[in-house]
C-alpha cells in the first residue's frame, strides 16, 4: 500500500496546506468559552482556567450522582406530601396502585401530583378503594368508603 497523501503534499503550495494545530488564540478562546461561567481569574487567565477546567471535569461524575439522588428524593417528597394531603399513607398507596395494575414510577406520580391534582386525587381514591377491598388489617376496615369508585373486585 502506498501513501500518496505525503507525496501529493510535497507539491502543494505552503499557503494551501493546512497546519496540524490551531493557532494559540483560537485554542485559548475555545477554553475561555468553556470556563466563562467560572468566577474570578479562572474565567480569563489561561493558566488558572486550564487548572479549573480539568478540576471541574473531575467533579462532574460526583455531582451527577448527587443530583440524581437529590431529584429522586424530591419526587418522593412530592408524592408523599400529595398522598398525605388526601389522608393516605405512601406505602399503602404504592402497593394498592400495583395491585390495581397501575405501574407508575415516582417521577410520573410527582408530575401528576403537581400539575394535575384532580387526577392524582382520583388515583388516591382508587388506591383507597382497592386497599379497603383487599385489606385485612384494622386500617382497611376503619377506612371510609369512597363514592364513585368501582374496581374490578366490586363487579
Amino acid at each position: 500500500m502506498v501513501f500518496l497523501s505525503q507525496i501529493c503534499m510535497k507539491y502543494t503550495p505552503i499557503w494551501l496546506q493546512k497546519s496540524g494545530r490551531r493557532s494559540v488564540f483560537f485554542r485559548r478562546v475555545s477554553l475561555f468559552r468553556l470556563t466563562g461561567a467560572f468566577g474570578g481569574l479562572s474565567r480569563n487567565c489561561w493558566k488558572i482556567a486550564i487548572k479549573k477546567w480539568t478540576k471541574s471535569i473531575q467533579y462532574k461524575p460526583k455531582y451527577r450522582r448527587m443530583r440524581t439522588s437529590m431529584i429522586l428524593d424530591l419526587y418522593s417528597q412530592r408524592v408523599l406530601g400529595a398522598v398525605e394531603e388526601h389522608g393516605f399513607k405512601l406505602e399503602l398507596f404504592l402497593s394498592s396502585l400495583t395491585k390495581c395494575g397501575l405501574e407508575l414510577d415516582r417521577k410520573s406520580l410527582a408530575n401528576i401530583a403537581v400539575y394535575e391534582p384532580k387526577t392524582f386525587e382520583s388515583l388516591v381514591n382508587l388506591a383507597k378503594t382497592k386497599f379497603r377491598e383487599e385489606g385485612d388489617s384494622e386500617a382497611a376496615i376503619n377506612l371510609k368508603p369512597v363514592d364513585g369508585v368501582i374496581t374490578r373486585g366490586m363487579l
